[in-house]
């Protein structure tokens, strides 16, 4: 939000080089995606609490973080499995898919090239529940929704994918360790984040001008 926020700023003031109604567009546009990004700010705060307060112990799966080769999907689907995927073999279809936050992406790979991880799945109230956070060996991620059509969207995009042995969980339950004060660290570069939002808004402003 705080990039969206400071590329908005940075964007309007350059406009204001090319005329006022430049500036405007720019303005509107850095204001509606600020507002729009602290949906993605507030799922990515409930989750680091429900990391840190523990509240519900979370269990073992495995799961692909697959990135949406689909170029208007801008979230990467996670999918989950409950058992132990055959290493070689084609993934069966996953139990639940979620779309998650695009910018941890530690876990993430393509189709072609997919991994499997083991990870600690947090568990919500209900067998239902969308899980606040994953984490594996190798990364976190945030599911923010379910994905309506992910199971089959997902076994499709895989269909011709022999994973390797999933990647093994060697880090503790989070739940048993409460005394660690550990903390789920959700940030990212701020600087690489607001340049590509710069483009990005300077870009728009440009199509906008140009069609108006």
């Amino acid at each position: 939000m705080l990039a969206w926020a400071i590329a908005g700023a940075v964007a309007t003031v350059v406009a204001l080089l090319v005329s006022e109604q430049a500036a405007t567009i720019a303005a509107v546009i850095g204001v509606a995606v600020a507002l729009w990004s602290a949906r993605q700010v507030a799922g990515l705060t409930i989750a680091k609490r429900d990391f840190e307060r523990q509240d519900s112990p979370p269990r073992r799966a495995f799961v692909v973080l697959m990135h949406d080769p689909n170029p208007r999907a801008v979230r990467p689907l996670l999918a989950v499995w409950e058992e132990r995927p055959a290493a070689g073999e084609r993934l069966p279809k996953p139990r639940s898919v979620w779309r998650c936050d695009d910018e941890l992406d530690e876990l993430e790979s393509s189709p072609g090239h997919i991994e499997v991880h083991e990870a600690w799945l947090d568990t919500g109230r209900r067998s239902w529940s969308k899980p606040r956070w994953v984490r594996g060996d190798e990364g976190i991620a945030v599911p923010h929704r379910r994905s309506l059509f992910g199971r089959w969207y997902v076994n499709t995009s895989l269909r011709r994918d022999r994973p390797e042995e999933a990647r093994p969980l060697t880090i503790e339950d989070p739940h048993r360790l409460p005394a660690t004060g550990e903390e789920l660290e959700l940030g990212g570069s701020l600087m690489g984040s607001v340049a590509w939002r710069l483009v990005f808004l300077a870009a728009l402003t440009a199509v906008i001008l140009v069609l108006d």
